[in-house]
């Protein structure tokens, strides 16, 4: 027998060499675990995106415990640039504190999940908007409500916002608010004015700006949206009005402060409105079309609007079809 042969058989016959172990996949952390393991460490989270281009190279993330800011340039990092409020995303990269502010830099990759999530903001009444500016409320969404004036640090009244600038809401120390350079073009800050005459919300996100590494907070509004009129109710503007009144019908026009659906429900008795028209479209400016109607007679039409913040209803007034013989399909009467 050749025992060459058989050697190189038992060579070729043995165990399988073992392929190498594959690295184990990052845990998906909670932002609020995240933070933390603290700077250095390297994390993969799963949040909401609060911003977008308005903030620069900058988008705040959070979830429903805490907050992350995240820093990239979007030229380094495809897609990146493209992401907006709602946007649901996995990041992964290593964790810093840049001027007091914890952030995600350098950013190792990122996939968007979905788009279109709603955004929950942390409320808080405008008596107690120092109450906000905490650590555990960094890179969160912030609404403070019932804000009567914005001054600036000297206490003047605030005009027309300039970018790079700060001001204080209701004229409090410690509710210190930033307009960025970077929220510019027609729904932007720089330029804008604060609401007056009556109470507004600010929203923004609470970021942080102490080279001590303590304090330094700050509220970040995005766009000139962050003031919010009527607590985001639609809330109408002008009453209900029938426009291109027919025979057999007429279109219900009417305005609301805020955006927000069309609803209008109608009937020949103040009391039972059984027939009811609803356009999905959210606008200040609402117009609906009835069709079909009775010739000659009185309709009792009650309009409303919903958005996310409520619904604003109005109480039924009469609109009158005018006087005619109403025609059948075919042409015929």
């Amino acid at each position: 027998m050749n025992f060459a042969l058989l050697f190189l058989a038992g060579v070729f016959s043995g165990p399988a060499l073992a392929s190498p172990p594959t690295p184990p996949t990052p845990p998906v952390l909670t932002l609020k675990a995240a933070r933390a393991l603290g700077a250095g460490s390297t994390v993969t989270v799963r949040a909401v995106v609060l911003n977008g281009s308005e903030m620069g190279n900058l988008r705040f993330v959070q979830d429903g415990e805490a907050g992350l800011a995240l820093y990239a340039q979007a030229a380094k990092l495809p897609g990146y640039g493209e992401l907006q409020a709602g946007d649901s995303i996995q990041v992964t990269g290593q964790l810093k504190v840049y001027n007091g502010l914890m952030e995600m830099d350098p950013i190792a990759s990122f996939h968007k999940l979905a788009s279109g999530q709603r955004l929950h903001p942390v409320r808080v009444p405008v008596a107690q908007a120092t109450t906000a500016f905490v650590e555990a409320n960094e890179g969160r969404l912030i609404e403070i409500k019932g804000v009567t004036r914005l001054l600036t640090p000297a206490g003047a009244p605030a005009e027309a916002l300039v970018g790079n600038a700060n001001y204080l809401l209701d004229g409090t120390a410690g509710a210190l608010l930033r307009v960025g350079a970077a929220s510019t073009g027609p729904q932007g800050l720089i330029g804008a004015t604060a609401p007056t005459g009556e109470p507004f919300d600010v929203r923004g996100v609470m970021s942080q700006y102490s080279p001590g590494g303590t304090g330094g907070y700050q509220l970040l509004p995005r766009l000139a949206t962050d003031f919010v009129r009527g607590s985001g109710l639609p809330r109408l503007t002008e009453e209900p009005v029938p426009v291109n009144v027919s025979p057999t019908g007429f279109t219900v026009v009417f305005s609301t402060l805020n955006a927000g659906d069309t609803r209008v429900r109608y009937g020949l008795d103040a009391k039972q409105l059984k027939e009811s028209r609803v356009d999905d479209a959210l606008t200040t400016h609402h117009s609906l079309t009835l069709n079909d109607l009775i010739p000659g007679t009185t309709y009792y039409v009650e309009v409303s609007s919903r958005n996310a913040a409520g619904t604003e209803t109005a109480s039924p007034v009469p609109f009158i079809t005018t006087g005619g013989k109403r025609v059948r399909a075919g042409g015929k009467n």
